[in-house]
C-alpha cells in the first residue's frame, strides 16, 4: 500500500495554531469539517496534540509519534519514527496528518494536500505551523464560513 500525507490544520492569519496546548479559538463548524475530513483515515499527531485531545478520536485509526521510548497510551498506536508507517496496517493509505508543528514540519514536504481552516483574525498563541506554501502549486476557496475559510493547498 502506497502511503499519502493530507495535512488538516485550523490556523489564523499569523499561522497560529496552539495556546497553553490547546486550541485558540472553538469553532463548532470547524469541528464538524474536521471529523467530515478525517473520519475513516488513520490519523497521526505528536504526544502533544494526542494529550491536549484527551482520548482516541472514534472512527479513526490514532497514531502518535513521539521520541519518547517509553509513552504509551490506551487506544492508539504508538511509534517513533514515520517509516514505522510501513509496518502498520492501516484502516486507510490516506494518512491525516493533524499536528502538532514539529509534526507538520517534518511531514510537510511529503503531503499531496493541505486543508486549511483559515480562521479569521489574529489570536494569542505559543505555536504556530511553520512556513508551508513553497511545497504547494495550487491553492483553492472551497468553502467560507463565517469565521474561517476552508483552503486547499496542493502539490
Amino acid at each position: 500500500m502506497s502511503i499519502t500525507f493530507t495535512g488538516v490544520v485550523a490556523m489564523d492569519f499569523d499561522r497560529a495554531i496552539g495556546l497553553r496546548g490547546g486550541i485558540p479559538w472553538h469553532i463548532s463548524e470547524d469541528m464538524r469539517l474536521f471529523k467530515k475530513l478525517t473520519m475513516g483515515h488513520p490519523l497521526l499527531m505528536g504526544r502533544k496534540t494526542y494529550e491536549s485531545l484527551g482520548r482516541p478520536l472514534p472512527g479513526r485509526q490514532n497514531i502518535v509519534l513521539t521520541r519518547d521510548e517509553a509513552y504509551r497510551a490506551e487506544g492508539v498506536e504508538v511509534i517513533r519514527d514515520v517509516a514505522e508507517l510501513e509496518r502498520i496496517k492501516l484502516m486507510d493509505s490516506e494518512v491525516m496528518v493533524i499536528g502538532g508543528a514539529q509534526v507538520y514540519s517534518l511531514l510537510l514536504p511529503r503531503m499531496s494536500c493541505l486543508h486549511v481552516s483559515l480562521v479569521s483574525g489574529l489570536h494569542e498563541a505559543d505555536t504556530y505551523f511553520p512556513p508551508f506554501e513553497e511545497f504547494f502549486s495550487s491553492r483553492s476557496v472551497v468553502e467560507k464560513y463565517e469565521q474561517f475559510s476552508h483552503v486547499i493547498y496542493r502539490k
